[in-house]
């Protein structure tokens, strides 16, 4: 999760004038869902500027920047771009009095002055494992056969006797390590998952892509058909290992390893099952264009600016589609960013670097281009094996309903009869428990990985697997 921070010069605050002084730590209680949330603020002043952080003991947050801090008068706002909210209320002598806004949600939120600021335990997350472990875990290297990347993963097994069926987590877009990391204190969503299983006699393989960690090779320089090869490489490791039923191996995917797993699962015909988290299936140009409504709207932006950036965007895969030389892609895609430079809005909505040349290059990339390009109706329309799709109803980069509907359609055209396709509450795309599915409260949410995901991947499993036993007998 990329942080933004936006500036404060400039803010000159009325405190001198108006005897309004917020120095130091505040504590307040944020009610929502019925359950409760600590929050402690605490300001310091250096010249006429305000700065600020924000902590939770529950939340297991730690100094997180506030900023935009203004005093006017007995009114106080401020900023927490990382949340994208902000609060707005009244200053009195030990209280602070107002709102918390989050997109859409808004809740009374009142802080109290405290005498000290509190120390915050941020060790790690609540649902993060911990040894000893009723499993065993092994470090593993492998390789990609056609361009001999070098992998490296854990791979946990259950323990006693026996073959054991086996799941190959697939992450997100982006350079993720095997945990699928995010967040500070980190959140490790793909530890949790993996933990999970093999309690419940599954043994899991989770990997660090291309450049991250153990792995080598070049994540964006790198297409969906690379990784999925590095999938094959795992089941194929998987496959020769002992305590392992090869003809029980399947892929777990989320957002971009959607794609990846029925990809791996087609170019190697041995898989037995996919199970896909915030799951696409439509064309990449039509998902991206989605968003901009989808992450537009949480973020509170107005219709024209939705609209222009939809546009921008647009042309922006025009071009791509279009097969334009990349220097000159570059090029036209450099003044096109230029001319939205004062946006600041458009880098933190869509997590982008704020560095214009950075941008490009992300955009001009192997990676990005094919998937622009990329349709995933070929690949499901001849998926006959077992296959889950969960989807989360906050999700905001994956439309729910227009991409089950999709890959419904394409399972149903492909003659499969072995697929369920979920939609659940309050869930977003990297499958928190969630009152947002703002990619900006990724972080603030207490969930790692939802325990109703989690259980429902398990009884799924146990039902599919059991079929495959009796179908093998």
């Amino acid at each position: 999760m990329r942080q933004i921070l936006i500036s404060l010069s400039g803010l000159v605050t009325l405190t001198s004038l108006f005897g309004q002084d917020i120095s130091g730590s505040w504590k307040g209680d944020l009610e929502f869902s019925g359950r409760t949330m600590d929050i402690v603020v605490t300001f310091q002043k250096t010249g006429e500027v305000w700065s600020g952080t924000l902590s939770s003991q529950k939340q297991q947050l730690k100094d997180i920047a506030i900023s935009n801090i203004l005093i006017t008068n007995s009114e106080l706002t401020f900023d927490v771009p990382l949340a994208g909210g902000k609060w707005a209320g009244r200053i009195a002598s030990d209280s602070l009095k107002g709102n918390w806004i989050q997109g859409p949600f808004k809740a009374q939120l009142n802080f109290g002055r405290l005498k000290e600021k509190p120390v915050i335990n941020t060790t790690q997350r609540r649902q993060t494992p911990t040894a000893p472990f009723p499993y065993t875990e092994e470090e593993v290297y492998y390789q990609n056969a056609k361009d001999q990347t070098h992998l490296a993963a854990t791979l946990t097994i259950p323990k006693g006797e026996g073959q054991f069926p086996a799941a190959i987590l697939l992450t997100v877009a982006g350079a993720n390590d095997r945990d699928q990391t995010h967040g500070n204190p980190p959140h490790k969503p793909f530890k949790v998952l993996a933990d999970y299983l093999s309690r419940n006699g599954i043994a899991v393989l989770r990997t660090d892509d291309r450049g991250v960690g153990g792995s080598n090779g070049d994540l964006f320089n790198s297409t969906y058909e690379d990784f999925a090869r590095d999938a094959i490489a795992g089941f194929e490791l998987l496959k020769e290992h002992s305590k392992i039923d090869p003809t029980k191996i399947g892929f777990i995917g989320n957002s971009e390893g959607t794609l990846v797993g029925p990809m791996a699962a087609s170019m190697n015909q041995e898989a037995a099952f996919i199970i896909t988290l915030g799951g696409i299936g439509i064309p990449g140009d039509q998902v991206i264009l989605d968003q901009i409504g989808g992450l537009g709207a949480l973020s509170g932006f107005d219709d024209p600016t939705i609209e222009r950036y939809h546009e921008g965007t647009k042309d922006m895969l025009e071009m791509i589609k279009s097969g334009m030389d990349s220097a000159d892609f570059a090029n036209r895609l450099t003044t096109q960013l230029k001319s939205q430079k004062n946006d600041n809005n458009n880098t933190q909505l869509f997590l982008l670097p704020q560095s214009i040349e950075k941008q490009v290059k992300i955009f001009s990339s192997p990676w990005y281009r094919y998937q622009v390009n990329y349709n995933p109706s070929a690949v499901l329309r001849k998926t006959k094996i077992p296959f889950l799709a969960i989807h989360g109803d906050l999700d905001p980069f994956v439309i729910p309903d227009k991409n089950l509907q999709a890959i419904g359609a394409h399972l149903s055209a492909a003659g499969n009869p072995h697929y369920s396709l979920v939609k659940i509450k309050g869930l977003n795309h990297i499958m928190q428990d969630a009152e947002s599915g703002s990619p900006a409260a990724y972080t603030l949410n207490e969930s790692s990985f939802s325990e109703r995901v989690l259980k429902m991947i398990g009884s799924w499993l146990e039902i599919t697997l059991g079929k495959l036993t009796t179908e093998k007998n």
